[in-house]
């Protein structure tokens, strides 16, 4: 019975102890990035050369400017920015997608500029892209995945093995269009949230921007990069982020959306087409027109008037992310797709205060 016991003792410490093991590797992986920050730079340099070279870079210097000052913006509110400097680019592709490289390399493109709707919006988003850089999601995911190969990237990068960095890279793309995993996704959810509502944005516009893409998913069936509309953690995303709104709402005062000095960048956004260089399919122009309501229209009458179609009033309220139903109000902006390339000025003039609030 004795020597039964001392087995029994013996199989518990040894399973303790793999148990222990197994967890300290598993919370190593997720808290240490086994890299080092200047590998992570590295990477992220080398793999931006691939993003504009895909992609390209969205030719509208104030737009880019207008990107880059919200997200330096949102970096200079971080207590730990962890890396020292940080690039926010404007991409040239219709797809609904933002992504972050690791190292401080951050990627808006025009297609999710197009589909969103003020400017706490797009600050929930590039600070939820900031959180997977500060928290180094991508140099955790990579070392997980792509362990052994991830370890001898610095010697790619410094031999400039074109094999070597080819098979890193293509891993990295990968892992960014597969998104960072349930835990990681809410992790930088909540990031982008506090980060933006320390910026004085709404922290609403972050679940506001999760629903509208629900719906621009069903009707478009193009997804946002690690979101899918069927898929049950969107629920929870959605619901997490309004109880993390309703917590920051209280904590802090004067939050703004700024939708109107949002909308009035977008004017003559190109829309639609391409999604990177490799898309060589045909597209009719496209561009968006930000229009001010007048006193009297409804959005059957501006679809009739301004499209030449009624029918083409659902889409205008799935643009703007609002109902159908609900009325609209005189000097409200709503953005509009016109057909063609946009030959007019890029400021958008209203006779009424434009709604920042």
């Amino acid at each position: 019975m004795l020597f039964k016991s001392q087995i029994s003792r013996k199989t518990l410490l040894c399973l303790s102890a793999l148990f222990c093991l197994l967890y300290f590797l598993v919370a190593l992986a997720w808290a240490v990035p086994f890299i080092s920050k200047k590998t992570e730079l590295n990477l992220g340099r080398e793999a931006d050369k691939e993003v504009i070279q895909q992609f390209g870079i969205y030719q509208d210097k104030a737009l880019q400017l207008y990107i880059n000052d919200i997200g330096q913006n949102l970096v200079a509110k971080l207590v730990n920015k962890e890396f020292s400097k940080f690039h926010f680019k404007l991409v040239d592709s219709s797809a609904i997608n933002a992504f972050a490289l690791p190292g401080g390399y951050v990627y808006v493109t025009r297609g999710l500029l197009s589909v969103l709707n003020n400017e706490a919006e797009l600050a929930s988003v590039i600070g939820h892209e900031i959180g997977h850089v500060t928290l180094h999601h991508g140099a955790k995911l990579m070392i997980r995945s792509i362990g052994a190969q991830i370890l001898s990237v610095g010697g790619a990068l410094a031999t400039k093995n074109a094999g070597e960095w080819m098979a890193v890279s293509s891993a990295i793309f990968q892992q960014i269009n597969l998104g960072y995993g349930r835990e990681a996704e809410l992790e930088s959810d909540a990031q982008g949230m506090m980060n933006a509502a320390s910026a004085g944005y709404q922290p609403t516009s972050m679940a506001g921007f999760l629903r509208n893409l629900r719906k621009q998913e069903i009707m478009s069936g193009q997804a946002y990069h690690s979101f899918q509309a069927s898929h049950p953690e969107t629920k929870e995303r959605i619901i997490k982020a309004d109880l993390m709104a309703s917590s920051l709402s209280h904590r802090y005062s004067k939050l703004q959306s700024k939708q109107g000095n949002f909308l009035s960048h977008l004017q003559g956004l190109v829309y639609g087409g391409r999604e990177d260089s490799k898309d060589k399919r045909r597209y009719k122009p496209q561009y968006l027109e930000i229009y001010t309501v007048q006193e009297g229209d409804t959005l059957e009458n501006i679809a009739l008037r301004e499209l030449g179609d009624k029918r083409y009033a659902l889409d205008i309220a799935v643009l703007n992310g609002r109902k159908e139903s609900v009325a609209i109000r005189p000097g409200e902006l709503l953005k509009l797709v016109k057909n063609g390339v946009y030959e007019g000025t890029r400021t958008v003039h209203s006779a009424h205060k434009l709604p920042d609030s």
